[in-house]
């Protein structure tokens, strides 16, 4: 039995990965993981239904450098920018691999189908079989009796003889009738009008490509016009789909042994992104450093992994932070053992804290024990709670150990830390003085690394994999809590986490001040986890009863639908059911099919909208209509009572720092930043929202266009400078002198294109984008965006000057120095280009509001805790800030907070922010 080779398409499963019929996906952090997930499925059911002996993944180099541009400069020119998030995963799904150690084939200028067609030559050997796994039509020619296509979705392997069986040729003419073909995908000219069918039908006549231009006169007169006019093109064609064998890269069979992979390396990563189900499928194996890669001819494209353009390399750094190898972890569990412990931290200027608790959850969870470090090798470990009996008192630790938390004099070192002063806070031990942050240390400095969990930072700097937490509690219905835990298995837990936490501190600070985010990180990003962990710990009161009469209501609602759209189908049916919806628009009512995805006619919103206009149908508004029902009732009417806490009974919602490149908050459990409010209904759902008592209010204040007002303080064009100074619509303002009239001659269809254009700058908008949004022809659009640039060329001077500085420095940064890396911007693929030149303009313009958002939040905390002003921030949502205080004082709490927001920074035009006071939010708004 010969053993088996599986070579992977790396991005071609990557992108199948993403455009994958499956649920949408994301991390407990926010971070988009659909395709992470379906690839690695993919890979872990390869590994365990066909049980390969040798596996490796291929990759495409950069399609700027891609040796075939040479020859065609059209060649994937057609090819749409990948979606940002597709973008996210994939650079995470390559961070796992290498840190598994699985073997990865790029280089420079060459596409995966050459590294495969490479090896196929090279390893000659009748012992092996190679497996490609990939659907590309361009590895046809390739198939042997030792290679064979294998397509892990339908679990189907295509040998030589099943290829001829599909297409009707053989091996050895695949590069014939590609050459007929083309590649509509690719952009690679083909004879116009030829398929498969009518290849397979030429090359059974004439043998080859030739064959067919000798006999042209043969056949139609329009296939021989289009035969004829190929000619020229057919030398070009035939050099795209040939595929080279001669790659000068290395590869050394033994590294790419299954069994040398460390599949193990990845629990903990997989722990992080939710992935528990694949953790379960993982292989046993070594868990142990992981495989080096083999040499490569050429550099990788960069990874997150690398140190960004300019910046200290923290992988480098990190070797004299590796040892000792042997840790000494001590527990404390004694009056005598405290005081020596206490006397130590006294004497240390900052120190690690880090908790152990019965839970996620920092409201509801139990305080089990407390680890800290002041040195590398060394930690310590306070039991509060064991059933073991091995614990202190937790008034002794509060008594001995409190005052040194709450020391305004020593910095706090900790690994999420805003998770450990909600766990303290709750326990009686209240935190006070400097902070750092570990985990959004390693995010400013490098904000597309993907993962910033202990364990992922762990195993990127040091090598070293932590004992995951299932190791010690388990999973599922077995699961038990840490204070069920041995002490001598906790302790080394706990032991870990304090210990490499200090190791990523001494390691991350002196990087940030080199890479210009000190600034940031200081005075912007660290006082800020002391505001959020104080919202957070506030919560927010639900009405509950109000929900449930909407729930109600809605239900009645969305049956309400269903029989009127029974009626009009005139068949009864699931409405939840794409396929039978499906079924029903397009069998039975004969509408047409807008557009299909690889399994299914679609019938999403786009689809049901696109249809809804153009027919005039009911049946679409009201399809339309019940799915927003139904997606309001599941997220939000049904979900927010249950997400209440069991000792407040008020939601608290946890924000994450490293939640959005350009440093905006996000949220979960639950999140609170996608309740819309476009519509009535989303908007009814803010009504939910109040005060926690009947003495109280809420107080919401809004930035009033605040990216705009970046824009105009960026580009400084005196027309809009002036606008916002005096408080003008500068919607209207916009649209009177682009459009050359007075500004009270401005129609309501003016004032939304120039609306639609301001906004669309920010984001880069397009002639197609503008027309899309307003209802205009793309011409009409076009010269829209003309006559806006030619009006205000400061702003394409700003865009300018940005993507030049982009280019320059390999990134942007925020008014408060937050750096974001942008890649592509030398592409020569103009829609890649295009599209970093977006995010490039994007992020100095959001970025920049985020950073005054958190800037004012920090303003407002200091204020209100040196005044003792009785107002609570409890969420911020977008621009938007919610806080509650007295009724009684409101008007006076609205103005301390309008004062602080609008003058958190000077900018060259004025902040408005509208503020307002309600019973509940949705009145306050």
């Amino acid at each position: 039995m010969p053993k088996s080779l599986y070579l992977i398409d790396g991005h071609a499963q990557i992108y199948r990965a993403y455009y994958a019929p499956f649920r949408d996906l994301t991390s407990p952090t926010g971070e988009p993981t659909r395709a992470t997930y379906v690839f690695f499925q993919m890979l872990l059911s390869i590994l365990r239904s066909r049980r390969p002996d040798y596996l490796a993944v291929v990759l495409d180099a950069d399609e700027s450098q891609l040796l075939r541009k040479q020859l065609y400069p059209q060649y994937k020119a057609n090819r749409d920018p990948a979606p940002e998030d597709l973008e996210i995963q994939e650079r995470r799904i390559i961070t796992l691999l290498e840190t598994a150690g699985v073997p990865m084939l790029r280089l420079t200028g060459h596409e995966a189908d050459d590294i495969m067609a490479t090896l196929v030559r090279r390893i000659d050997d009748p012992d092996l079989h190679v497996y490609l796994v990939s659907r590309d039509k361009d590895l046809d020619q390739l198939l042997s009796p030792r290679v064979s296509l294998y397509d892990p979705l339908k679990d189907e392997v295509v040998t030589p003889e099943r290829l001829v069986e599909r297409k009707g040729w053989r091996p050895d003419q695949a590069i014939e009738a590609q050459t007929l073909i083309g590649d509509t995908v690719d952009n690679v000219p083909g004879v116009p009008g030829i398929g498969e069918k009518t290849a397979a039908k030429l090359l059974a006549k004439y043998g080859s490509v030739q064959g067919v231009i000798d006999h042209a006169n043969e056949l139609s007169p329009k296939q021989r016009e289009n035969v004829l006019a190929f000619r020229e093109l057919e030398p070009i064609t035939r050099q795209l789909v040939t595929l080279r064998d001669d790659v000068p890269i290395d590869f050394d069979l033994s590294a790419a042994e299954v069994p040398r992979i460390a599949w193990q390396r990845l629990r903990p990563l997989f722990a992080e992104l939710g992935f528990r189900g694949l953790q379960e499928d993982l292989p046993a194996g070594d868990a142990g450093p992981p495989v080096p890669p083999p040499a490569r001819a050429a550099p990788p494209a960069p990874t997150p992994a690398d140190p960004p353009r300019g910046r200290v390399n923290l992988r480098a750094a990190a070797t004299a932070l590796r040892e000792p190898a042997h840790c000494q972890y001590e527990r404390v569990d004694t009056p005598a053992l405290l005081a020596s412990l206490c006397q130590q931290l006294a004497a240390r200027p900052e120190f690690c804290v880090d908790t152990e608790t019965t839970g996620v959850s920092p409201i509801d969870c139990d305080l089990v024990g407390i680890s800290l470090a002041w040195e590398v090798g060394r930690a310590s470990y306070i039991p509060v709670r064991s059933f073991f009996g091995a614990a202190l008192p937790l008034d002794l630790v509060r008594e001995r150990l409190g005052p040194l938390l709450a020391d305004p004099s020593k910095r706090k070192i900790g690994q999420n830390i805003k998770y450990d002063l909600l766990v303290l806070r709750q326990a009686g031990l209240p935190v006070a003085g400097p902070l750092f942050d570990t985990m959004i240390a390693a995010f400013v400095l490098d904000p597309l690394a993907g993962s910033y969990g202990v364990d992922a930072l762990c195993l990127r700097y040091f090598d070293f994999k932590k004992i995951a937490t299932h190791e010690l509690i388990g999973k599922g219905k077995q699961q038990i809590t840490m204070d069920q835990v041995p002490p001598e298995l906790i302790t080394q837990y706990a032991g870990e986490d304090a210990d490499y936490t200090w190791r990523l501190f001494r390691l991350l600070e002196p990087a940030l001040a080199p890479a210009g985010v000190a600034r940031l990180f200081d005075e912007l990003e660290m006082p800020l986890v002391t505001v959020l962990a104080e919202m957070e710990l506030a919560g927010i009161r639900i009405d509950v009863e109000f929900l449930r009469g909407l729930g109600e209501q809605m239900a009645a609602r969305t049956e309400a639908i269903a029989r009127e759209v029974h009626g009009l189908a005139g068949v009864t049916f699931n409405l939840d059911s794409p396929k039978q919806l499906a079924e029903v628009l397009f069998d039975k009512l004969g509408y047409r099919v807008v557009r299909t995805t690889k399994t299914a006619r679609s019938t999403d919103a786009e689809t049901l909208e696109a249809l809804g206009e153009e027919t005039g149908h009911p049946i679409f508004s009201l399809l339309l209509e019940y799915r927003e029902l139904q997606k309001l009732r599941g997220t939000y009417v049904d979900a927010l009572p249950a997400a209440r806490s069991r000792r407040t009974g008020r939601v608290h919602t946890s924000y994450h720092q490293t939640g959005a490149v350009t440093g905006r908050l996000s949220s979960s459990e639950p999140n609170l930043q996608n309740i819309p409010i476009r519509t009535e209904l989303g908007r009814q759902i803010r009504k939910a929202f109040v005060p926690r008592s009947a003495d109280e209010v809420l107080v919401v204040a809004d930035y009033s266009q605040v990216e705009l007002r970046m824009l105009a303080h960026f580009c400084q064009d005196e027309a809009l400078l002036h606008a916002f100074a005096e408080d003008q619509d500068i919607h209207a303002v916009v649209a009177a002198q682009v459009n050359g009239v007075p500004l009270d001659a401005v129609t309501r269809e003016m004032r939304g294109r120039a609306k639609a254009v301001n906004f669309g700058i920010i984001y880069g908008q397009t002639a197609f984008g503008l027309a899309a949004a307003t209802g205009m022809s793309r011409t009409e659009a076009q010269r829209f965006i003309d006559a806006y640039f030619a009006r205000y060329p400061r702003i394409r001077g700003f865009i300018d000057e940005t993507v030049a500085a982009a280019r320059r420095e390999g990134g942007v940064r925020t008014l408060y120095g937050r750096w974001r890396p942008i890649e592509g911007l030398d592409s020569r693929n103009p829609t890649l280009r295009n599209q970093a030149e977006r995010f490039a303009v994007n992020t100095v313009i959001q970025g920049s509001a985020a950073d005054l958002m958190k800037l004012a939040m920090v303003r407002l905390h200091a204020r209100l805790h040196h005044e003792q002003l009785p107002l609570r921030m409890l969420l911020q949502v977008h621009d938007e800030l919610v806080c509650e205080g007295p009724r009684a004082t409101a008007a006076d709490l609205a103005a301390v907070l309008r004062e602080e927001m609008s003058t958190a920074m000077q900018l060259r035009v004025p902040l408005k922010v509208d503020v307002a006071c309600g019973e509940n939010w949705l009145e306050a708004k």
